[in-house]
């Protein structure tokens, strides 16, 4: 039997870049959960909980090696423990992402669902209608699901509840060019992860979610994010070295915290925590597919990076390095590619200027 190809394909590169099982190697398979559990992807976009969040719950994220940087702990905890940093998200949006894992739920309920909240089906509708996706007139929500499917109305609540919770955040930050590189990875996260298993929702979500510690640090800590930005932008080095030079905390430790505040599923959170150390052992332990997750966001990361769709000071790429050269994409080969994948770099960035276009307008 022929073992699938993964092909990523871009007018950066000369080739295509083939990544191929290697003869002999153990590979794990990733389970797939397939009922529902406590913490489901769409629970990220609900915000329903039992109380404040628990500073000593959000502690384990917010580790700090440096002395002297502690207060930088303190201030995120003391932040992240007020609802008004995050505000809550809609009961309806919780239920759409059980409803989006359920193979047997009918397109009727899925609607019922969304018209519950009347700011999310005015959102789904709007965006429906835009020119990037059905490019005509969408009268109601049960529409749009004939024409777009229940898949692609998840994906415009997910990254509309998202982005609208993360507004309040907005300044002086690259809005358009930070929400490009987030849906981009999202949309990449989802392919990647697709040669591998059955998408379960926490791809697009982990990767949508993936850089939004970047918000808070430039909201609460401006100053010191100006610092982070140019310094990295000299040193071609990306934010997180910085981040821990100067904040003693990264983007992705905030970014975990954050997901946690708002009941993500426990690999979305550790997907986000880990994108830039999918290696860490750490995820080695844990019962979930928290260590394959996080390899696909930092690979989508990654590519994202190759095409230059990223907010100053982010990681350069080596051009003439090949993708099956990346740390991150050799640390994929321990897993089985149970579908194939062909990837064009080059129309998932224009795929998401329009995803983007639709979102913010």
């Amino acid at each position: 039997m022929a073992k699938p190809l993964i092909a990523v394909r871009s007018t950066l590169f000369p080739r295509y870049s083939l990544l191929l099982p290697s003869a002999g190697a153990r590979r794990s398979r990733i389970a797939v959960r397939s009922t529902p559990c406590k913490g489901l992807p769409g629970a990220a976009l609900s915000g329903i909980r039992a109380a404040v969040p628990d500073p000593q719950q959000l502690e384990k994220y917010l580790v700090c090696n440096s002395p002297d940087k502690e207060w930088v702990k303190r201030k995120l905890l003391l932040l992240l423990s007020r609802d008004a940093v995050i505000p809550p998200f809609s009961a309806p949006a919780l239920k759409l992402g059980r409803a989006t894992r359920d193979e047997n739920i009918s397109m009727e309920e899925v609607a019922r669902i969304v018209e519950m909240d009347p700011g999310l089906a005015a959102d789904c509708i709007k965006v429906a209608s835009s020119a990037g996706f059905a490019a005509r007139r969408i009268a109601s929500i049960q529409q749009a699901l004939m024409l777009m499917g229940m898949k692609q109305i998840a994906r415009i609540a997910y990254a509309m509840g998202v982005m609208k919770k993360f507004e309040h955040l907005k300044s002086k930050v690259d809005w358009d060019a930070f929400w490009l590189h987030s849906v981009l990875v999202a949309r990449l996260t989802e392919k990647v992860a697709g040669a591998y298993r059955p998408s379960t929702g926490s791809e697009y979500l982990a990767g949508l979610l993936h850089d939004c510690g970047k918000l808070l640090l430039e909201h609460y800590f401006p100053e010191d994010f100006d610092a982070i930005v140019i310094r990295a932008t000299e040193r071609a080095c990306g934010h997180v070295a910085v981040e821990t030079e100067f904040l003693g905390i990264t983007h992705a430790q905030i970014g975990a915290a954050l997901c946690d505040c708002l009941q993500a599923h426990i690999e979305v959170i550790r997907a986000v925590w880990y994108h830039h150390d999918p290696f860490n052992t750490d995820l080695g332990t844990q019962p979930d597919n928290s260590k394959f997750l996080a390899a696909c966001v930092s690979v989508a990361d990654a590519l994202a990076n190759y095409s230059r769709t990223n907010i100053f000071g982010a990681r350069i790429m080596d051009e003439n390095l090949p993708f099956d050269q990346l740390p991150e994409w050799q640390f994929l080969g321990q897993y089985q590619a149970s579908y194939g994948l062909e990837l064009d770099l080059d129309a998932e960035v224009a795929a998401a200027q329009k995803d983007v276009q639709a979102f913010l307008s």
